[in-house]
């Protein structure tokens, strides 16, 4: 629907675009907080109880939603309305348009932009991990499928996301692209990739080996019997799951010392993945040594997915688009994408 029509559309029905995009926005939100109570989600969309209630009771009674003295949430039915107007409540908000121009932008493959901003609350992540969850069953192919996970806080939560539908027709290895002894535990790649494989019935693959290493330590783990074979299956991967940090913070969680902090703090480092750490102009001033997948190395995925997300992210996110593969798929919100796209 172009704007032409959507403006025929509302000369005809004035007002219908905002009433189904209000509703539309209702079934999101139940179907992010669910269950969930009216005064909860009358807060979460700004809306007023009264206002709220009429359009739940209109959506109740058209089986879109259930209640129970936990709350509301969707029915099947609801779920399948949703998801099937997802497509054209993007196009009336200009998602999609928007989606373009910022792959085009960070001349990367693809864009997928969720609404709102990060900062703002814990919603925008779930959507994150939805989006993430559709595009895998998209594009990973049936048969036998190696995807490499990096941790981080974004990646632990979509992890919680992924369903068991992508392992229709399709084996699922989730394997850790690092280690993470000494990191915060559900930040770990290794919980990552476990927290994958269990919501998809797939299998993980751990690695036990410290975040940074002495070069001394790190070429007697490459033949470990329980570090070599993981690393192969890194090789043969075709899909790469990670996010994007900014400098500062991913300096103190590295735990890099205080001269090579003090050194990205003069060089202006903006952000990391991979345990790259870069400039605004996207290049590199420092490399994290340790085993696992490195920048370098996924150059020749299949597909590379990076989540990141709110406008706090958008420089560390637009400077590492300048070194990332060009099949990099980046799924983001309008927090960071309208940060970007108005430079």
């Amino acid at each position: 629907m172009d704007d032409n029509e959507m403006d025929l559309l509302e000369s005809v029905v004035p007002g219908l675009i905002v009433e189904f995009l209000q509703r539309f926005d209702i079934l999101k939100s139940i179907d992010l907080l669910a269950p969930v109570g009216r005064r909860i989600l009358s807060e979460h969309l700004h809306l007023s109880e009264r206002v709220l209630r009429s359009q739940t009771d209109a959506l109740k009674s058209q089986g879109l939603l259930t209640s129970s003295q936990a709350g509301m949430m969707l029915s099947d039915e609801g779920r399948r309305v949703m998801n099937g107007l997802e497509p054209l409540a993007n196009r009336f908000l200009g998602l999609t348009s928007q989606e373009k121009l910022l792959a085009e932008r960070l001349n990367i493959e693809r864009c997928f932009i969720v609404r709102g901003d990060r900062t703002a609350g814990d919603a925008v992540t779930k959507q994150l991990g939805t989006i993430l969850n559709d595009a895998l069953a998209k594009l990973l192919p049936e048969g036998n499928n190696i995807i490499v996970v990096m941790g981080g806080s974004t990646m632990a939560s979509v992890a919680a996301q992924l369903t068991p539908e992508l392992s229709v027709s399709r084996k699922l290895t989730f394997v850790p692209g690092r280690g993470g002894i000494g990191e915060s535990v559900n930040k770990q790649a290794n919980s990552v990739a476990a927290t994958m494989a269990k919501r998809t019935h797939g299998e993980a693959r751990p690695l036990y080996i410290p975040e940074q290493l002495s070069e001394s330590t790190y070429h007697p783990l490459l033949n470990e019997p329980t570090v070599k074979p993981v690393l192969e299956l890194i090789k043969h991967a075709g899909v790469a799951i990670h996010g994007i940090g900014n400098a500062g913070v991913m300096a103190r969680r590295r735990g890099v010392n205080e001269e090579i902090s003090n050194y990205l703090r003069k060089a202006k480092a903006v952000g990391e993945a991979f345990g790259s750490f870069y400039n605004k102009e996207g290049r590199i001033l420092y490399q994290v040594h340790r085993i696992g997948l490195q920048l370098n190395d996924v150059q020749h995925f299949n597909h590379v997915f990076a989540v990141a997300s709110g406008h706090d992210k958008a420089q560390a996110i637009e400077s590492y688009m300048k070194i990332a593969p060009h099949q990099t798929i980046l799924i983001t919100d309008e927090g960071a994408a309208n940060v970007i796209l108005k430079k």
